[in-house]
Parts: C-alpha cells; sequence; structure tokens
C-alpha cells in the first residue's frame, strides 16, 4: 500500500482547512439560494440559474490562470493569499445580504460577488493540488487526494440539515455571516504550514504564455491528454442529466414526492462518501490505469441504468453507482496525472480540473433546453450514450493507460 498522508504535519494542517472550507461551502451556496427566493419569488429559477452560470463561467476564465499562477508564486503564499481573498469576498456577501444597499441591483452585485469568489476557488485548487506532492512525497499523493475527497463528500450531508436548521430560524444574511467563522481556524492553519513548494514555470513570461504552454504539454503527452479527455467526457456528457437535471427527472418521470427525493438524493451521496472512504483505505488503488478506465466505464453504465430505469429502486441503485463511479474517476485522474506531470507544469495541468467543473456547470443550460425542446426521457439516453462512448474514445486514444501503475518517486 502507499503511503499515509496523515503522516505528514503539514498535510494534516491543510486537511483540516479543507474540512472547514468543504462544510462551508454547501451552506454559502443555499443561503444564498434561500436569499434569492425569498427576495425575488417571480424570478427565482432564473436568478438561481444565473448563480450556477456565474460559478461556471468564473472557474472556465480563471482554472488554467489559477494553474499559471500555481506554477510562478510560492504555492504556500498563493494558497494564504486566496483564503485571505475568500473571507473577504465571502464578507462583502453577507454584508450585501444583510444590509441590501443596492435595491434592485443587490442580485446583480451578488452575481458580481459570487463570480469572484468562484474565481478565486478557481486559483486556489491547482496551487493547493500542486503543493500536494511537495508536502507528502509522491508516494503519499494516492492517500492525499483521496482523503481530500473525503473532506468534500463527508462533510456535505453533515452541512445539509445545519442549513436547512439555522436559515429557518435566522435570516439569511446572518446564517451566511456565520459561515465567515470557519476562516478563523482556516487561516491559521494556513499560517503554521512549514513547507514550500515554489512553481518552476517561466515567471518572467506572460500568464497567458504560460498558460498556452500548458496546453500543449497537455496535449502532447498522450496518457495526461487521455485523462483529460476522459473527465472532460464525464463532466460535460454524463453530469449535467442525473446531476443538474436529476431534480426534475425524479418528480416528472419517476413521480416521486419531496420526501422521496431527498431520500434518492441520497444514495448520490452515499455513493461518493462510501467511494472516498474506500479509496482512502485502500489508496494503492486510484493510481493504476484500469482503476480510472473501470471508473469512467461505470459511470457511463450507471448513467444508461438511470436513463431507461422507470423502478424507483434500480434508479436508486444506480444513482449510488453514479456517486461512486464519479470519485473513483475524480480520484483516479488526479492521481494519474499528480504522477505522470513535470513539475514545472504540475499547476497549469491541474488547472484543467477545475475548468471541467465550470464546463459542466455551464452545460447543464443547453441540456436542459435540449430537454425542454424535446423531453427529458429523449435526452438523458442520449447523454448517457454518448458519455460511454466518449470514454470508450478516450481509452482508444491511449490504450497503454490500462496498464498505467502508480509511481513512488
Amino acid at each position: 500500500m502507499s503511503a499515509n498522508a496523515l503522516e505528514s504535519r503539514d498535510f494534516r494542517l491543510l486537511f483540516a482547512g479543507s474540512v472547514l472550507v468543504s462544510f462551508v461551502m454547501p451552506m454559502q451556496f443555499l443561503t444564498q439560494v434561500f436569499w434569492v427566493q425569498e427576495r425575488y419569488p417571480e424570478r427565482e429559477v432564473l436568478f438561481i440559474g444565473l448563480l450556477g452560470a456565474s460559478r461556471g463561467s468564473a472557474m472556465i476564465l480563471f482554472g488554467l490562470v489559477g494553474g499559471a499562477l500555481a506554477d510562478r508564486m510560492e504555492r504556500r503564499r498563493l494558497l494564504i493569499a486566496t483564503q485571505m481573498a475568500a473571507l473577504a469576498i465571502n464578507g462583502a456577501i453577507a454584508g450585501l445580504m444583510l444590509a441590501e444597499p443596492f435595491g434592485a441591483a443587490n442580485v446583480a452585485v451578488l452575481l458580481a460577488l459570487t463570480f469572484a469568489a468562484a474565481a478565486n476557488m478557481a486559483v486556489d485548487q491547482p496551487a493547493r493540488q500542486a503543493a500536494t506532492p511537495a508536502i507528502v512525497g509522491m508516494a503519499a499523493v494516492p492517500s492525499a487526494i483521496a482523503l481530500q475527497m473525503v473532506a468534500q463528500q463527508v462533510t456535505f450531508p453533515l452541512a445539509l440539515p445545519l442549513v436547512g436548521f439555522l436559515n429557518g430560524r435566522l435570516e439569511a444574511g446572518q446564517v451566511y455571516a456565520m459561515t465567515l467563522l470557519a476562516w478563523a481556524g482556516v487561516l491559521p492553519l494556513l499560517f503554521a504550514l512549514r513547507f514550500r513548494s515554489r512553481g518552476q514555470g517561466a515567471a518572467g513570461a506572460g500568464v497567458v504564455r504560460n498558460v498556452l504552454e500548458g496546453l500543449r504539454y497537455t496535449r502532447a503527452e498522450p496518457t495526461i491528454f487521455a485523462v483529460i479527455v476522459l473527465v472532460l467526457a464525464i463532466q460535460l456528457l454524463g453530469m449535467p442529466g442525473p446531476a443538474s437535471l436529476g431534480p426534475s427527472w425524479m418528480r416528472n418521470v419517476l413521480g416521486l414526492s419531496e420526501t422521496q427525493f431527498g431520500f434518492m438524493a441520497m444514495t448520490w451521496g452515499l455513493g461518493t462518501m462510501a467511494a472516498s472512504l474506500f479509496y482512502w483505505k485502500r489508496n494503492d488503488l486510484p493510481g493504476r490505469g484500469l482503476t480510472l478506465w473501470a471508473g469512467g466505464a461505470g459511470f457511463g453504465l450507471c448513467a444508461l441504468v438511470f436513463a431507461y430505469s422507470r423502478l424507483v429502486p434500480l434508479t436508486a441503485l444506480a444513482n449510488f453507482g453514479l456517486g461512486f463511479m464519479l470519485v473513483t474517476t475524480m480520484v483516479s485522474s488526479s492521481t494519474i496525472t499528480q504522477q505522470r506531470v513535470e513539475e514545472a507544469m504540475r499547476g497549469r495541468v491541474m488547472g484543467l480540473f477545475p475548468l471541467a467543473m465550470g464546463l459542466a456547470m455551464l452545460a447543464a443550460f443547453p441540456v436542459g433546453a435540449a430537454a425542454q425542446a424535446t423531453s427529458m426521457e429523449t435526452v438523458f439516453p442520449v447523454m448517457a450514450w454518448a458519455t460511454l462512448a466518449a470514454v470508450a474514445g478516450a481509452m482508444a486514444l491511449q490504450p497503454g493507460l490500462r496498464r498505467e501503475a502508480p509511481r513512488t518517486a
């Protein structure tokens, strides 16, 4: 088995901060949704959709820039800077929700601040990922990636009931302000870090040139390129249906009540949590190409079952599988990329992952428009088959990827 990342003092500090941030992020998003629903009931669908679009567009625009910065700067300082910026931006959002100083323009300011917060996160993520090998050593990278996924997936279901409870008793602005307390823990943890990891990119060149160099490097490396194509296939084709339009599918196609939908949605969360814990215990598996191939193919097959099933138990099983296979794909793709990429390009290549997430957020709009024009029963199977075909195509790009094995140096 690979080394345990928790043996590293600096990783324990970084992990604790990630747990705090992962806990408050869904609370902040849902509190924004509640605020919009209360203030703009006649346009809530439009404005909530724009909130998602602002996040997605920021991650697309700044994911590659964040990767370039991670390859130009000292990564510990960059992490401190992004989290200080996160506190300032989220503080401004809390102030806006509490004071509402701009009248009818409040929602426009909220969208701008949400864009800024997502852009800041898109800079933070590549720096965090690029610094991981320097903190734990290459042998413990699979363990570190799995633990970071645990931080995201375990805290999410814990945060949901709390945010509902708080918003039922307090104003949305008050709840959002309470989330700022997380940075009272995050910032001291970051300042206590001792590691140093300076990007080896060409700081003398412009950021745009750095970004283009990263894209050329990714395209020229067959294994890394195949991994990124597979990730894009899952995010662009596989996620918009079950993830973005899943609530409408549950209500309109399966006829579930709101309570039944809650239990159905929980099966996805259980799948992601189970996978996160599994790969934490079996951290020798994510660095294998066969694991990545199985995760991508498994996601496509589960999407097919989800699209054709009209039986609630079978759909619940498919939903669990989608969550499990998504984590399998993300943990494996990150691990293989970390093990393959050159240090000088690490930040820029890892910056492609938030870019893929941003594209998935924006893809929900055209997929939803197609479903509105035809039907979800028509669009979902098409997207599922396209996902499976794209995964097969990614593996065909680099057949040797299935034989990829963990690297420890």
